[in-house]
């Protein structure tokens, strides 16, 4: 017997009210009502509004259209259209609904004015609260706890926190929500301190105790300002009060935890919950691992994620995106891609721009410009996503055309956009289409360089072996350089012979940074070069002196899914002995080839053999020499590095991709290298 057939033998109140559970039976209920002329029965009409505004299932829109239909509504119901309108998309509809209350004969009450003015609070101007601020002074509504709770929020939300404590120190029958409210205002307007010393005050308070509401307002201060010793005591005092039941504050301190940086309490607490962890839960711990540099174990968790059946949202894959641009995850990035589609997820620029960056830094700039293509809107951040995967994979040219496709379409640009244009000139020695660029951003774009575009610039002439015009450009620099440019010029005065130039400006590059292990390794590189190998020690025994350690060389490649890291010398995988074997019998077939050792890379007078030995231990040769073992015969090698790749391991690679009849592609710290029978798209320009 079809749902509406029952409406007779339902209508006590009660039973309504266990029937209308949805908009279907909403639907229903509201046809039999206009049928029996029953709508305007105001007990049972409430009940049919009450469900369609203030149910998260409900229906604020036809709660409207069935308010609109009634003759005399109550106050109730009246109250109760106000009150959903107020926390609506559209709250300026409660202003409307109030006036045309007040317009008809009905008196708003003391429940009324709270609910306007919730709407007022989020309004862009704080007129409309002012009015009814007075209204409720006028009415004696002033001493109202509700009402005073309500006018406190609407001071606090506009930033007249001075006026919402006047109004709190005026309330003499404060209670937790008031305490709430203006701590909750403090935070806003980023005054800490302030909020603290509420706090105090309210614990001293004998008859009021903070609530799961106190604390998660107070954790999520401390998450937005980094202080972990706060945030570790509202834990401690949640315990001690039996406040961590509450799972939105449990998900508020592992959010703290993780935006603080001390993942092994965010990873104790997540572990904790156990199967109450629900979407928000794995997304902080996810994005609080991603924002740390542990891709891996973002990638690792995502996974059980998945596992649980817990569907991701927008902002989650948007983080994955990103993870899986860093470490070069394609595989991933893909099936990223594919639960978007999967689950019919909103596809706004930001995900799409995601898309489009992921695919360029996971060397797949054929399918970065696919989205790119068919994305209906587009902002400058795409643009810059595309410019920059275009920059890294050297593609000068098409860099340069998509740039001037901005200018036709008034495309806005940013210093970005030049930062990407001038990199993509340089990857692919476009010098002068770059000093064009360059002179354009100041003349015709009225942007005033960085030192980012000066970098680019000495980058561009540097890796030409225009040195001397690098060292001039930079002398007419009006900003003084720092030591990446110094680093980029005597990285060139090595490539090309400069020594004389590279003795004079390389003091300039540890002034700059004394404490870069990376600038003292380019400057011992430097003099092992040149077999100076006194100045390379001596170089080298400063660093000891002063702590100063090597950034470890990181590459990763991804296999079925998951992402192998290796480091440097690494031992630690369980292929380990395999992997060996294989970086053996590489070593002899590109021997055989022809390949010599680039052994002045090693900072120490030793022996060759044993410099070779050291430089077959590079963690991008490792991550080959594992992808070759595990993948088809004639199947590209992907793998990501966090340096630049070395002299050496870029020849050694060219000649691989030779004898083993596979295309590499490696991406490093500056752009992406595609290994193809014996050479590089670099053309060993990087």
């Amino acid at each position: 017997m079809p749902i509406s057939s029952r409406w007779p033998k339902l209508l006590s109140v009660d039973l309504l009210k266990q029937n209308c559970v949805s908009v279907k039976n909403c639907k229903q209920a509201h046809a039999f009502l206009i049928r029996s002329n029953l709508l305007n029965n105001n007990i049972i009409a409430s009940k049919l509004v009450s469900f369609l505004a203030l149910s998260p299932s409900g229906d604020l829109r036809y709660a409207c259209q069935l308010f609109d239909q009634l003759r005399t509504p109550d106050s109730f119901i009246w109250n109760t259209i106000i009150r959903g309108c107020a926390r609506g998309p559209m709250p300026s509809q409660a202003i409307y609904y109030f006036n045309q209350m007040s317009s008809s004969g009905v008196p708003p009450d003391h429940h009324s004015y709270p609910f306007v003015l919730t709407a007022c609070a989020r309004l862009q101007s704080p007129e409309p609260g002012w009015v009814f601020h007075a209204q409720t002074v006028k009415l004696g509504f002033e001493s109202d706890a509700y009402v005073l709770n309500s006018l406190i929020q609407l001071y606090a939300c506009y930033g007249f926190i001075g006026d919402a404590r006047k109004l709190f120190d005026g309330n003499l029958s404060r209670d937790l929500v008031s305490w709430n409210v203006m701590i909750r205002g403090y935070i806003k307007m980023g005054q800490f301190k302030e909020a603290m010393s509420c706090f105090e005050d309210m614990v001293r308070t004998k008859n009021i105790l903070p609530d799961s509401v106190t604390m998660i307002c107070l954790v999520s201060a401390c998450s937005q300002l980094g202080d972990l010793g706060w945030g570790r005591w509202f834990h401690s005092y949640s315990e001690e009060h039996g406040l961590v039941a509450n799972l939105q504050l449990r998900n508020a301190i592992l959010d703290m935890y993780c935006k603080c940086k001390d993942l092994s309490s965010a990873k104790e607490l997540f572990h904790e919950m156990g199967s109450e962890q629900d979407l928000l839960s794995w997304t902080s711990m996810i994005c609080g691992l991603a924002n740390s540099g542990n891709f891996q174990d973002a990638l690792e968790y995502f996974g059980r994620m998945q596992i649980e059946g817990i569907q991701p949202d927008e902002v989650l894959l948007g983080t994955m995106l990103s993870v899986c641009a860093q470490v070069g995850a394609l595989d991933q990035g893909k099936y990223v891609h594919q639960l978007i589609e999967r689950h019919n997820l909103k596809r706004d620029i930001i995900l799409e721009t995601a898309l489009v960056d992921m695919y360029a830094k996971c060397g797949s700039i054929d399918l970065a410009m696919q989205v790119f293509k068919k994305m209906r809107e587009k902002n400058l951040f795409t643009w810059n996503a595309i410019i920059g995967g275009l920059a890294i994979h050297g593609h000068g040219q098409l860099a340069l055309n998509l740039f001037e496709e901005m200018r036709r379409e008034e495309v806005p640009v940013d210093d970005v956009t030049f930062i990407g244009i001038l990199s993509a000139c340089s990857h692919s020695g476009l010098v002068k289409d770059g000093l064009k660029v360059f002179n354009a951003m100041e003349e015709v774009y009225k942007l005033v360089p960085r030192m980012e575009h000066y970098g680019c610039v000495v980058d561009l002439l540097c890796r030409v072996g225009l040195v001397q015009d690098a060292l001039a450009f930079i002398d007419k620099m009006p900003v003084k350089p720092n030591e990446v440019l110094w680093a980029s010029l005597i990285g060139a005065c090595r490539v090309h012979g400069a020594m004389e130039v590279a003795d004079r400006v390389s003091s300039h590059m540890i002034e700059l940074n004394p404490d870069s292990g990376d600038r003292y390794v380019s400057l011992s590189n430097l003099y092992a070069g040149i077999h100076r190998w006194d100045n390379a020690l001596q170089v080298r025994s400063l660093m000891r002196a002063k702590g100063i350690k090597k950034t470890p060389g990181l590459s990763w490649i991804e296999l079925d899914g998951v992402v192998h890291q290796f480091v440097a010398g690494d031992r630690s995988h369980k292929q380990n002995n395999e992997i060996y074997e294989m970086i053996e019998e590489m070593c002899k077939r590109v021997s055989l080839a022809g390949h010599v050792s680039a052994t002045s890379e090693i900072l120490f007078d030793i022996e060759e053999e044993e410099k070779e030995h050291s430089l077959f231990l590079h963690s991008e040769k490792l991550a080959v020499a594992f992808g070759l073992m595990n993948t088809t015969p004639g199947s590209f090698i992907r793998i990501t590095k966090n340096l630049r790749v070395c002299i050496d391991c870029h020849s050694f690679l060219k000649v691989t991709s030779k004898v083993f009849s596979r295309e590499i592609v490696a991406r490093d710290r500056s752009r992406f290298h595609h290994f193809r029978d014996g050479f590089c798209t670099c053309k060993d320009f990087w």
